[in-house]
């Protein structure tokens, strides 16, 4: 019985340079070499590892390849893929900036993508990387696990360096026209995986975890509810920040998700919310209504007065003995979104754990995770039921009525009367 014949190209040495090349068919069915750089080396195995994924994950194509002469690239000098990248986080640096000068997420966004772009394609001139290499780069996200959504997310950044990268004259307009060819994964046609959307939280859920919360976070996850403000807006709440001429207040973000777009951003702070925020008014009105700097005091102050062994003048002594070094981080000045949902996170935990103590192990309904966002959707459903869409829109703040949609639970309960009435 003859050998079957081997389809993956083999890793091989060209001795008199000593280097590693790999040699296949293109898609014109003709022979072709890249040389991977040095016989051995951890670069070769990881260039040659890139050139197999990209012929497993781009089968031959029906049409022909275009032709090489038509390749606009004479007067431009050979810019790697890595080169390109680096101008553009230079770029972005000072470019993705909020109005006080702090630096916003989307730099953490392209950090975590320009790592996969350089595992993969770092080394590669910018005019060679195609709608081809961009599929082979988006099968690694799909195979690393990141969800639809966030692929595209970020193949959507890379298509935003190109074409930053034109636009500045580094590489050819043409590289960025073909890469934008490409579209993006659609749902239920494609092997990423989808997350479910972000449902309210329930109310059961909400009054079950609140035990398990700090003062001031309990009263953040209160006033979220009552205002529908974002996380980030009332982690940043300040007196000064408020108009209170009126019985409503009116507090108007320096800092909101569509700042950079001269959007205005105006969240109503009623009777209720503000008898919340009445118990955490600082004394300075520029200092945020909800510190961890002033929980970690209020925290160390109870303890010390529920403290029952007196301070002996040894004992205090020792203590300043034993500390050796100060703190290395210092409770914040405000709470920030992630430190605001880790502390969420970590009370249901604890309400687990207690119903779990109190009935026993697999004999108990278990809270399930949910963040502070969703109780920004859980008041926008709950306007939407009482007053309808356009009082959710204008009470989240949203320029649009279907992007509420998204926030805003459709109401069930009309549909089914207007069924009962006319079907």
């Amino acid at each position: 019985m003859p050998r079957r014949k081997n389809t993956v190209p083999s890793y091989s040495h060209h001795t008199p340079t000593n280097q590693a090349y790999v040699r296949f068919l293109d898609r014109a069915n003709r022979r072709k070499t890249v040389y991977l750089g040095e016989y051995g080396s951890v670069e070769s195995h990881k260039e040659y590892a890139r050139v197999l994924s990209e012929l497993v994950a781009q089968p031959p194509s029906v049409l022909p390849p275009p032709d090489p002469s038509q390749r606009i690239t004479e007067g431009w000098a050979a810019v790697s893929v890595n080169e390109v990248l680096l101008a553009f986080w230079r770029h972005a640096e000072h470019h993705y900036r909020r109005a006080d000068g702090s630096q916003t997420n989307e730099l953490a966004q392209y950090r975590q993508t320009f790592r996969l772009v350089r595992e993969m394609y770092g080394t590669t001139e910018a005019g060679d990387f195609g709608p081809r290499a961009l599929k082979t780069l988006r099968q690694k996200m799909i195979d690393v696990g990141w969800t639809r959504k966030l692929v595209n997310q970020r193949v959507g950044r890379v298509k935003r360096v190109f074409k930053w990268a034109a636009a500045e004259e580094l590489i050819p307009v043409t590289v960025f026209q073909a890469l934008s060819a490409l579209t993006g994964l659609q749902a239920g046609r494609t092997e990423a995986r989808d997350t479910e959307p972000v449902e309210p939280v329930a109310e059961e859920h909400v009054q079950a975890t609140v035990p398990f919360l700090q003062p001031a976070v309990r009263a953040m996850a209160r006033v979220q509810l009552l205002t529908g403000m974002r996380p980030g807006e009332v982690c940043q709440l300040r007196p000064c920040d408020l108009d209170t001429s009126e019985d409503v207040w009116l507090f108007r973000p320096p800092q909101h998700k569509t700042r950079h777009r001269n959007k205005l951003r105006v969240v109503a702070i009623g009777p209720k919310a503000q008898a919340v925020l009445a118990s955490f008014t600082p004394a300075d009105p520029t200092d945020y209504y909800f510190s961890p700097r002033r929980v970690v005091e209020h925290l160390h102050a109870a303890r010390a007065s529920a403290r029952k062994t007196p301070r002996y003048k040894s004992h205090c002594d020792r203590n300043v003995a034993k500390r050796v070094v100060a703190a290395e981080r210092k409770p914040a000045a405000r709470y920030t979104v992630t430190s605001y949902g880790r502390a969420v996170g970590r009370a249901v935990v604890r309400a687990n754990g207690r119903r779990e103590q109190m009935a026993g192990e697999r004999n108990f309904d278990a809270v399930p995770h949910w963040h502070p966002n969703q109780l920004r959707h859980a008041h926008g459903t709950a306007v939407r039921h009482r007053y309808g869409l356009e009082a959710a829109q204008v009470a989240l703040g949203h320029e649009r009525a279907d992007v509420t949609q998204v926030y805003a639970e459709k109401n069930v309960a009309l549909a089914v009367t207007v069924a009962a009435e006319m079907g």
